[in-house]
């Protein structure tokens, strides 16, 4: 099968949820591409006071970005500065974490099953019916015991993901980044960009890069890859007087926190099927109109994904598409009455939205949920 389909695949996967502090929705699709290589998380609750969003943008298979979803924000959780509320720090250790995961026997194995046995991961796919010993399978995740058998010496994917991270505690705002999908914020209309698209022709890139052993030809590392961090891609970590950071490839991510203020309406996180498409001041230009009349925020993703869509395979819009929308909820006892009288009415009325938004001036939706 092809880079692309005949037909995309316009099928949406959904979501929609809610705390006292945020509410968010978010949707992938898998388009023209003959995969679908996206994956993401989003725990609204990730413990009483934190919310975790993250997309993970796989390229080579769906492996890596899958693992990503599936234990990075476990990572981030249990680790020791996460507990001392140093959360970009946990952050940082968690991207870099799951590189080393990733190896051996147990890397292997869960590597082989998230990519439904058709990515090969590495060489045949034999060890999958070798299962640990007993005791080892319910370990909890904090545990990652290591295991014997025919991948001990697996020395990590060739295939790899990006990262974009956001974790929301309070009025703190922690972004972590590696590669090139994004998290853009609204504060009054004007977007942010809140993270760096790692590519090629950045100086910072490009002199880890050089310095590591790597080259860059036509605008790619080494000839193949066109983005500079990424967790997985173990080819272009394989200098061994080296640390990860300062690999030719690395999984160490950006950091960047923001203090939330009532300036701030809402917050997306999503993979370059998007960016490609839509500048970041194009896409909060598009929510803010959407949010004007629309309630659901799932189907505020969809309509960018139909928008984005190319009408024929090749090109932008021909990509994977996944997108995470989280709209902050304005805190109690803060603004006018009217305003939190405002914000209790376009909540009890989802099924009249259009009728109310347009009784009650421009994007009230986006203005309240500053």
């Amino acid at each position: 099968m092809g880079v692309y389909l005949s037909t995309p695949k316009t099928e949406k996967f959904s979501e929609d949820g809610e705390n006292d502090r945020l509410r968010f929705g978010l949707s992938s699709m898998q388009g023209w591409r003959a995969t679908m290589e996206d994956a993401h998380a989003a725990y609204p609750d990730l413990d009483s006071m934190t919310s975790f969003f993250g997309v993970y943008d796989g390229h080579g298979g769906q492996a890596v970005s899958k693992f990503c979803a599936k234990y990075l924000h476990q990572q981030v959780l249990q680790h020791e500065a996460y507990s001392a509320g140093d959360i970009g720090t946990s952050l940082q250790k968690s991207f870099l974490r799951m590189d080393e995961m990733m190896r051996g026997q147990r890397g292997w194995r869960e590597l082989a099953v998230l990519g439904d046995k058709i990515d090969q991961v590495s060489g045949l796919i034999e060890g999958l019916i070798w299962s640990p010993r007993s005791g080892e399978a319910n370990n909890h995740f904090d545990d990652w015991s290591s295991e014997e058998g025919p991948h001990s010496d697996f020395d990590g994917p060739t295939q790899g993901s990006t990262a974009c991270v956001a974790i929301i505690r309070n009025k703190q705002l922690i972004v972590a980044n590696a590669g090139d999908s994004r998290c853009v914020i609204s504060r009054k209309g004007q977007a942010y960009n809140l993270s760096k698209d790692h590519k090629p022709e950045l100086e910072l890139e490009k002199d880890r890069i050089l310095k590591a052993g790597g080259f860059i030809q036509v605008g790619r590392i080494n000839g193949s890859l066109n983005l500079t961090r990424a967790i997985g891609d173990v080819e272009f970590k394989q200098n061994k007087a080296l640390p990860a950071e300062k690999q030719i490839v690395t999984a160490n991510p950006d950091i960047n926190a923001v203090e939330l203020c009532d300036d701030d309406e809402f917050l997306v996180l999503a993979c370059d099927g998007i960016w490609d498409c839509m500048s970041s001041q194009q896409l909060v230009d598009y929510v803010r109109e959407q949010l004007s009349s629309e309630t659901k925020l799932s189907a505020i993703c969809e309509r960018v994904f139909d928008r984005c869509l190319a009408p024929t395979a090749g090109g932008e819009g021909c990509d994977n598409m996944t997108m995470i929308l989280v709209q902050f909820k304005r805190p109690v006892g803060s603004g006018t009455l009217e305003e939190q009288q405002e914000q209790q009415l376009l909540t009890d009325q989802t099924a009249t939205t259009d009728k109310s938004a347009s009784g009650s001036g421009s994007g009230p939706e986006s203005e309240s949920g500053s």
